[in-house]
C-alpha cells in the first residue's frame, strides 16, 4: 500500500503548485498585455511578408498627413537606405518602419517616451525597389505614410 500513496502525493503537490500558477495575483493582467504586445512585436519582426507583418502590428494604418517621411528618392546601396519620420500626431507612442518587399518587412521599431519629441533618423537596408511605411502608434491607433524608392544595388543579399 505505501508504494501506492506515493503517486497521489506528488499529483497532488502538482496541483497545488498548478492552482497557484492560476491564481496570479490581478498586476497579472498588466504583464499579460505587455507579453501580448512583445508576442506582436516578435511575430511582425519575425513575418517573411507584407500582409502578415501588418496584421501583426495590429491591422492597417490610417493614412495620416501628420508624420513627416524622408527618404531618397533614388538609393545608390540599399544596404545603407537614410531615412527619418516625424510625427505631430498626439499621444505618438512607436514609430515603425516596414519594408514592402523585403525578407523581413519591419525594419525597426522605436518607442518614444512620453515627453520626448516624436523623432527618429536611421538607416535601413532594403532587398531592392519598393514601398516603404513609415508607421506611427498612438494611444488612437496606427497611422502611417508610404513612399517609394529606387534601389540601384540591393542590400539584402
Amino acid at each position: 500500500g505505501a508504494m501506492r500513496a506515493q503517486p497521489s502525493i506528488r499529483r497532488r503537490r502538482l496541483l497545488q503548485a498548478a492552482g497557484a500558477l492560476t491564481a496570479a495575483p490581478w498586476p497579472a493582467a498588466q504583464a499579460a498585455r505587455a507579453q501580448d504586445e512583445a508576442l506582436a512585436e516578435a511575430l511582425a519582426f519575425a513575418a517573411s511578408n507584407f500582409p502578415d507583418a501588418i496584421s501583426a502590428l495590429g491591422g492597417a494604418p490610417q493614412l495620416s498627413a501628420h508624420i513627416t517621411f524622408q527618404l531618397p528618392d533614388v538609393a545608390d546601396n540599399g544596404a545603407v537606405v537614410p531615412i527619418s519620420v516625424s510625427s505631430r500626431l498626439p499621444g505618438t507612442r512607436e514609430i515603425l518602419i516596414v519594408v514592402d518587399g523585403n525578407p523581413q518587412p519591419l525594419a525597426v521599431r522605436f518607442t518614444i517616451p512620453d515627453g520626448t519629441e516624436p523623432f527618429v533618423a536611421t538607416r535601413i537596408r532594403m532587398a531592392g525597389s519598393g514601398t516603404v511605411y513609415a508607421a506611427v502608434r498612438t494611444d488612437d491607433g496606427l497611422y502611417a505614410v508610404a513612399r517609394k524608392t529606387e534601389v540601384s544595388v540591393g542590400g539584402c543579399g
